[in-house]
């Protein structure tokens, strides 16, 4: 009887997110995952075809992540944008070193052309045009992106850094010591991003309704 294989696609792509986590893109090699899994080198490619492959199948990994529960969200296009961006802040405050991946990497699976595709009927269905529609879902996406590497960004790390700085050790005490953004500050972004749109691009008829709309929906 066959011995069953000791890797997988499944646990190569777990492991490979796993040392990416831990030890950055440097440390993502075929030669190390080999080692984290026990396995010989050359036993990874019949599952990925070389390094690139590695990156290429973590990018479509994190992309899963990012849309897991995008299905389920509904209401109009305040809740679907809002949506969008909190999957953006957890998933890469999750996986922070897997930001340079996916941001140089075209994303291979369907289910993000999916969700992006929901995006635009939900705006297209509430008579946006369609520019306005991609102006508003890019600027949310890029504030969700920018926002996450400031929540991620190792701050300031230490108090001799301020010494000759006064406004600024001032100005950083509290939570704001590490100069890094909270969650309730990606919270407060959004939600003026998501007022900004309402108020200069979303259909007139509906700016009023949206910015009356009270809390973000979690």
């Amino acid at each position: 009887m066959p011995r069953p294989p000791r890797i997988s696609r499944s646990a190569v792509l777990d492991e490979a997110l796993r040392t990416l986590d831990e030890e950055g893109i440097e440390g993502l090699t075929m030669r190390r995952l080999a080692q984290r899994l026990g396995v010989t080198s050359p036993s990874l490619y019949k599952y990925v075809r070389d390094r690139e492959g590695v990156f290429e199948a973590v990018v479509d990994v994190i992309v899963q992540e990012i849309n897991e529960g995008a299905e389920q969200t509904t209401g109009g296009w305040r809740a679907h944008l809002n949506g969008m961006a909190r999957r953006y802040f957890d998933t890469f405050r999750r996986h922070p070193n897997a930001v340079p991946l996916v941001m140089h990497r075209p994303t291979r699976d369907p289910r993000s052309l999916d969700g992006f595709d929901t995006i635009f009927a939900v705006l297209l269905s509430e008579g946006w045009p369609a520019q306005d529609a991609t102006r508003a879902i890019l600027l949310v996406e890029s504030y969700a992106l920018g926002a996450t590497l400031t929540a991620v960004s190792p701050g300031i790390p230490s108090t001799e850094e301020l010494e000759s700085r006064p406004s600024l050790a001032a100005a950083l005490i509290g939570e704001r010591r590490a100069f890094r953004l909270t969650e309730d500050d990606f919270d407060h972004g959004l939600k003026i991003v998501l007022d900004g749109i309402a108020r200069e691009t979303a259909p007139s008829s509906r700016r009023l309704e949206t910015v009356r709309g009270g809390a973000e929906p979690r």
